[in-house]
């Protein structure tokens, strides 16, 4: 018989559960409702306003393992910071450089705790967590309550045998593993089938790796509850991993799976896989896969992206030296800044889009890639807009370096968030640009041989 001190975890939606003993719950990446990345992404299931307030009348912390809008959900926290403040909810985030979300969360006014990566914080009895950083802006959170163990891992790409091993000697096994389980990404466009059959396959084997490795008695499968719901993504879904799919692969292994649904909360001393849970994900893929999807309705002129453009530029050259930009150019082995041609949908010219050129201009070439002028747009005008498209996959390459050209004069500002610049300082985070770059050879790679 359990009562109210057994340890217990309680699914709210994607990546967002509740950990809890007699005095602490905590809730992670709370994003329960909209549309996110460009409307590129829906949740298969949304939860209504009481589902909401209900989680939220009891919890003592929020986790945010990091910024992506499906694990920090600006909508949520803007909507329901009153309750959060006047319950006294403390948000916990990971240590970064830019401080962004840090200075985002104090600006409604709640109270954040910043965690130093690697260093254990008590938020309670019997209830210790500790924050590891993963690549660019990942995270993880290991989870101590009462005797058990809990490793969330989130999207962290936490992939190879050899560094899960390194992971363990780290940080020990666990008795219950959260990570995601499909793909989540641009895989090659709409006729790399087998890339996407190859990812999908790959995700469910970092999964047994993962659980295998790190000797996990039970495997929450989550973070991949979404549909791709845009005109120009939505072949994306065709060979995602469901719950079904992943049961089906692991069905030879030892590997214990529990899947839940919205609102299932189980005890960690006895975590089973429900029926109704999997015909409940099962009903719920169907009913999205048959859901309207969305399209961009504004228009661009040409010079309206100019206009952008200009302000995009003003951005690049205020964080970043343009003679270095100019330096670095020219180098082959980089090969970056240079010009790419982009097709706007429904404009009768492809444009050349130079960083160091006054403007955009158009052109009879042949084109890199091919996108809305709305995509255009959102790059221009904000700060992540292009590490938004690397997740939404709303484009089409037209040459078969296209993508590469494109990450290698549009990610900068990918970097720029991370508190890297292009200056003669950069030798300084060199290595930084060098993962960037072997991780940008392991999709081209992926390009060449599907």
């Amino acid at each position: 018989m359990k009562n109210s001190l057994t340890p217990s975890i309680k699914f709210i939606n994607h990546a967002s559960v509740v950990l809890e003993n007699e005095n602490t719950k905590l809730l992670s990446d709370p994003w329960y409702f909209g549309n996110v990345f460009h409307e590129g992404w829906s949740l298969i299931y949304e939860n209504d306003e009481e589902e909401i307030l209900e989680t939220l009348k009891t919890i003592t912390h929020i986790w945010i393992s990091h910024e992506h809008p499906d694990h920090l959900s600006i909508p949520f926290f803007k909507k329901n910071k009153d309750l959060l403040k006047n319950r006294n909810i403390k948000i916990l985030f990971q240590e970064t450089i830019d401080k962004r979300v840090i200075n985002f969360v104090k600006s409604l006014n709640l109270e954040i705790i910043e965690l130093k990566n690697k260093e254990k914080y008590k938020i309670g009895k019997n209830f210790s967590i500790k924050c590891i950083k993963f690549g660019f802006y990942d995270s993880a959170l290991l989870v101590n309550i009462n005797e058990y163990k809990i490793y969330n891992l989130n999207d962290c790409p936490l992939n190879s045998t050899e560094n899960i091993k390194l992971f363990k000697k780290k940080f020990g096994s666990c008795d219950v593993l959260l990570t995601q389980f499909s793909y989540a990404s641009w895989k090659g466009g709409k006729n790399n089938h087998a890339w996407r059959v190859k990812s999908a396959k790959e995700k469910t084997q970092t999964l047994i790796n993962q659980a295998t490795i790190l000797e996990a008695r039970t495997i929450i499968p989550f973070a991949s509850f979404i549909k791709f719901s845009n005109i120009r993504n939505s072949y994306l879904n065709e060979n995602r991993n469901t719950p079904d799919t992943l049961i089906d692969e692991t069905k030879n292994t030892k590997i214990n799976l529990v899947f839940l649904k919205p609102n299932e909360k189980q005890y960690l001393s006895n975590l089973k896989q429900e029926y109704e849970t999997l015909n409940f994900w099962r009903n719920k893929i169907l009913e999205s896969n048959n859901q309207p999807l969305i399209d961009y309705k504004s228009k661009f002129s040409l010079d309206e992206l100019n206009v952008s453009f200009l302000n995009y530029k003003k951005r690049i050259f205020k964080k970043n030296s343009l003679n270095f930009l100019k330096i670095i150019r020219l180098i082959p082995f980089i090969g970056a800044f240079k010009k790419i041609i982009i097709k706007i949908e429904n404009f009768e010219k492809c444009i050349e889009v130079d960083i160091f050129a006054e403007k955009i201009r158009t052109v009879e070439f042949n084109y890199d890639i091919k996108l809305s002028a709305d995509s255009f747009s959102y790059i221009l005008n904000n700060s992540f807009g292009f590490d938004t498209l690397t997740v939404n996959g709303c484009f089409e390459q037209g040459k078969k370096n296209g993508f590469e050209k494109m990450t290698k004069l549009m990610a900068i500002e990918n970097l720029n968030n991370l508190g890297i610049y292009f200056k003669p300082s950069i030798i300084f985070n060199f290595r930084v640009i060098l993962i960037f770059l072997k991780l940008l050879n392991k999709v081209k790679n992926n390009l060449i041989n599907t």
